[in-house]
């Protein structure tokens, strides 16, 4: 047992259930802080007054990638730990997690008995191109609701045409600030060495453009460096599952669905692109389909093909090694 004080952290948007294990005893402290700059400002003066030297929280998405920056930078240890992981310990130890303030309890428990492996963060510029991803992403899903609304409201004879212009404005508008953004994020990739390269790597793989490139660069470049390729994929969401029914099991695969929308959207269109004009992706995605697949479920599974090949180039360092044309019967 680890004689120093621990501390564990339950993530949300706004919020941190924060529960420090003092080291001379079992006794613990409890304290709520908001998950803004002042509130991470907060929590490492209260961690430094008991002399913590190891915080674990859950990988919760995006939500703790603010705090865990701010800790790095303030010299505390912390491990993001994989939540399935921490869930397996809990379940362990046959303790009941129904309340925040409990979570934080086991992950104060889980850094003080388990193996701590220090969490490794993401290049300054990788964060920010990561919110450059993100916020090009928003301005992309806006620019389409309005374009839709452009659309309706030229094809109705009773709108006027103050609306009708407004709503052009808009669109604009959000097209200029997505250009804007898109521009500042290459020439963000094109000043890191490290973020080029993988940017490079991107669009040698068949179906990926520089749009796409740079939208799955956003989300790949904040995960942890050793994660394996299938972690990735479930990462993504974009992992099969098998539908159950009682003690019948239903072989037609579904996708989980649970994991990053963001980067799921992301694979979409190149897994379309490379499923038309690349021989190999087009011959695997046909073989499926020829054995009873869902059209859906070849695209998905060329999109799963995409993103492992993707963490292979970035493995190895090498470009995406075009494939031999399939040989037809």
């Amino acid at each position: 047992m680890n004689a120093d004080a621990t501390s564990g952290i339950d993530v949300s948007a706004k919020t941190l259930d924060v529960s420090v294990l003092r080291a001379d005893s079992d006794k613990r402290k409890r304290r709520k802080f908001s998950n803004d700059g002042q509130g991470h400002q907060q929590l490492i003066d209260w961690l430094r007054s008991f002399g913590v030297t190891r915080v674990v929280c859950e990988a919760t998405g995006v939500y703790h990638l603010d705090v865990a920056f701010a800790l790095t930078d303030a010299g505390i240890p912390l491990m993001v730990a994989n939540p399935r992981q921490v869930k397996r310990f809990i379940e362990a130890r046959a303790r009941n997690t129904q309340s925040d303030v409990i979570d934080a309890d086991e992950l104060a428990e889980y850094a003080r008995r388990m193996d701590f492996v220090p969490w490794k963060a993401p290049s300054n510029n990788g964060f920010q191109l990561h919110k450059l991803g993100r916020a090009i992403g928003q301005l992309t899903k806006r620019h389409t609701a309005m374009l839709n609304r452009l659309h309706a409201a030229r094809a109705s004879a009773h709108t006027p045409k103050s609306i009708v212009k407004s709503t052009e404005r808009e669109v604009q508008f959000i097209e200029r600030e997505r250009v804007k953004l898109s521009k500042e994020a290459r020439r963000l990739v094109k000043a890191d060495p490290d973020l080029a390269r993988k940017f490079e790597l991107l669009i040698s793989a068949p179906g990926i453009a520089e749009v796409s490139a740079l939208a799955i660069l956003a989300e790949l470049i904040v995960l942890p460096p050793n994660l394996a390729g299938k972690a990735w994929v479930k990462y993504a969401g974009i992992d099969p599952m098998s539908k159950r029914s009682g003690t019948s099991v239903n072989t037609n695969a579904h996708i989980a669905k649970r994991g990053n929308a963001r980067l799921r959207g992301a694979l979409y269109m190149p897994a379309m692109t490379a499923r038309q004009r690349d021989p190999h992706m087009r011959d695997f995605a046909d073989r499926m389909i020829a054995n009873h697949k869902q059209p859906i479920e070849a695209i998905v599974a060329v999109q799963r093909k995409l993103l492992l090949s993707i963490h292979a180039m970035f493995r190895t360092n090498q470009a995406w090694i075009p494939q031999p044309t399939p040989k037809t019967a």
